[in-house]
C-alpha cells in the first residue's frame, strides 16, 4: 500500500514538473519574441518636405524644396519657421546638437548655423583655398566641421574659427572616384559615419582615420537610437546595433510612400513628400525607448 501511494505521488510530481515546463517556456518565448506595434496617433500636413532631423528633445526640422525650415515639437505641433533671404536647397541639415541648427548648401558653398528658435548666426562661406568643393558638410562635436572635398576626393576637418584645414583623409582607396554616390554624414559617439549610397556607410574615428565600413548599399539617410543605426528600406526599418552588429526590423504600413524615419522616447515619425505621420511605439520596453 505504501509503495502505491508513494508512486503515485511521483507520478503526480513528474506530471505537475512536465505541466509547468511548456508555460514556462511560452511565457520566454513571449519575452524572446514579442515584437513593437505601431499605433496610429497623428498626420501633420506639410508640402515639398525635403531634408529631415531631429534634437535631443526630440523636436523635429524639416526642410522643403524652397529650403525653408519648419521646427515641430515631438506631438507632432509647429512651432516656429525659418526663411533663408537667399532661396535654396538644403543638401543637409542636422539638428541633434540641439543650441546649433546646422544647414549645408553645396550651391552655394556655404552654411548656415541657426540657434534653437531658428534665428541665424552668421553665415560663411568655405575658404575655397581650403575647400576646393564641398559634396557634404556637417557639425562636428567641437563645433567644426566635416567636409567631403571633391576637388582632391578627402574627408576634411574644416576649423570654422580659422578657415582652415586641420586633417584630411584620401578617399581614393576606399571609393570608386569614378562611381561614388555620397548622401549623407554624421558624427555619432566619438565616429563619423559617412554614406556611399554604391559601397555602404563607411565609418571614421573622432581624428578622419578609417576605421570600417557597414555594407548597406542603396540607402541615402540614416539615424540613431541608442547604440542602433537605423535606415528605411522600402516600408521595413532595418536597425543594425553598432556594437553587437546584431540586426532587427520593423514594418511599416504598406503604400505610404514614406522616405525617412525617425525615432524618440517610443515614438516614430514616418516622412513623406505631403506631410509626416506620427506613430506611438507599443511592445517591448528594451528595444525602443
Amino acid at each position: 500500500m505504501f509503495n502505491h501511494f508513494q508512486n503515485k505521488r511521483l507520478f503526480l510530481k513528474h506530471i505537475k514538473k512536465f505541466l509547468f515546463i511548456p508555460v514556462l517556456s511560452f511565457i520566454c518565448l513571449a519575452e524572446v519574441y514579442s515584437q513593437d506595434s505601431l499605433i496610429f496617433f497623428k498626420h501633420v500636413p506639410a508640402s515639398g518636405l525635403d531634408k529631415v532631423s531631429q534634437d535631443s528633445y526630440g523636436n523635429l526640422y524639416i526642410s522643403d524644396i524652397k529650403g525653408n525650415i519648419n521646427k515641430y515639437d515631438s506631438l507632432g505641433n509647429y512651432l516656429i519657421n525659418y526663411s533663408p533671404q537667399k532661396l535654396g536647397t538644403v543638401t543637409l541639415l542636422e539638428a541633434w546638437n540641439t543650441i546649433r541648427i546646422f544647414v549645408f548648401y553645396r550651391d552655394f558653398q556655404g552654411y548656415t548655423i541657426l540657434e534653437r528658435f531658428l534665428g541665424p548666426m552668421p553665415s560663411n562661406d568655405l575658404n575655397q583655398e581650403q575647400i576646393g568643393f564641398a559634396r557634404q558638410a556637417t557639425l562636428a562635436s567641437d563645433f567644426n566641421l566635416w567636409v567631403i572635398d571633391e576637388t582632391d576626393f578627402t574627408l576634411k576637418k574644416y576649423d570654422r574659427q580659422f578657415n582652415r584645414v586641420v586633417n584630411k583623409t584620401s578617399l581614393d582607396l576606399l571609393l570608386d572616384v569614378r562611381e561614388y554616390d555620397i548622401s549623407f554624414l554624421r558624427e555619432y559617439q566619438n565616429n563619423l559615419y559617412v554614406n556611399d549610397r554604391n559601397t555602404g556607410v563607411l565609418v571614421f574615428d573622432a581624428f578622419g582615420s578609417y576605421k570600417k565600413k557597414i555594407p548597406f548599399k542603396g540607402i541615402d539617410f540614416f539615424s540613431f537610437h541608442d547604440n542602433d543605426l537605423f535606415y528605411l528600406q522600402n516600408d521595413t526599418i532595418r536597425f543594425f546595433d553598432l556594437y553587437l552588429f546584431t540586426e532587427k526590423t520593423m514594418t511599416l504600413p504598406t503604400g505610404m510612400n514614406y522616405k525617412r524615419v525617425l525615432i524618440h522616447d517610443r515614438k516614430l515619425y514616418a516622412i513623406r513628400p505631403d506631410g509626416f505621420d506620427i506613430y506611438d511605439v507599443k511592445g517591448n520596453p528594451k528595444r525602443l525607448r
